[in-house]
C-alpha cells in the first residue's frame, strides 16, 4: 500500500471510530433505540400469541409478552441510568405497554373480523 492510501484508510478509521463512539456514548440515545426495540419485540410476541390463538380458538396468552417488555424496560431505563444520564421517557413502561397492547388488539379484532 502507498503512504497516501494508508493515509486515507487511517484517516477513515479515526472518522469512523470517533463517529461510531460518539453516538454509543449517549445513553439517552441508546435508552430511546433500546426503548423502540422492546416496543417492536413486545407488539411481535402479543401478535404471535393472537395467530397461535386463532388458529386453536383458545384466548391468547399474553404473561410471556407482558413479563420480558417490562422486564427490558426496565433494564433500559435503569441501564442509562448507570451511565450518568436518565432516559429521554421514564416511568412510562405502563403508557407505552397499554398503547401497544391496545393496537396490536385492534388489529387482531380487525383480522378477525370483529
Amino acid at each position: 500500500m502507498g503512504m497516501v492510501t494508508m493515509g486515507k484508510w487511517v484517516a477513515l478509521s479515526a472518522l469512523l471510530l470517533s463517529a461510531s463512539s460518539a453516538s454509543a456514548m449517549d445513553p439517552a440515545i441508546r435508552c430511546q433505540a433500546d426503548k423502540l426495540k422492546i416496543a417492536a419485540k413486545y407488539t411481535f410476541c402479543r401478535l404471535k400469541a393472537e395467530a397461535d390463538a386463532a388458529r386453536t380458538f383458545a384466548a391468547p396468552e399474553f404473561a410471556k409478552c407482558d413479563a420480558a417488555f417490562a422486564a427490558g424496560w426496565a433494564q433500559a431505563e435503569s441501564r442509562a441510568l448507570g451511565k450518568g444520564t436518565p432516559c429521554w421517557t421514564s416511568g412510562d413502561a405502563s403508557v407505552v405497554q397499554g398503547d401497544l397492547a391496545e393496537q396490536s388488539g385492534a388489529l387482531a379484532d380487525h383480522l378477525a373480523g370483529k
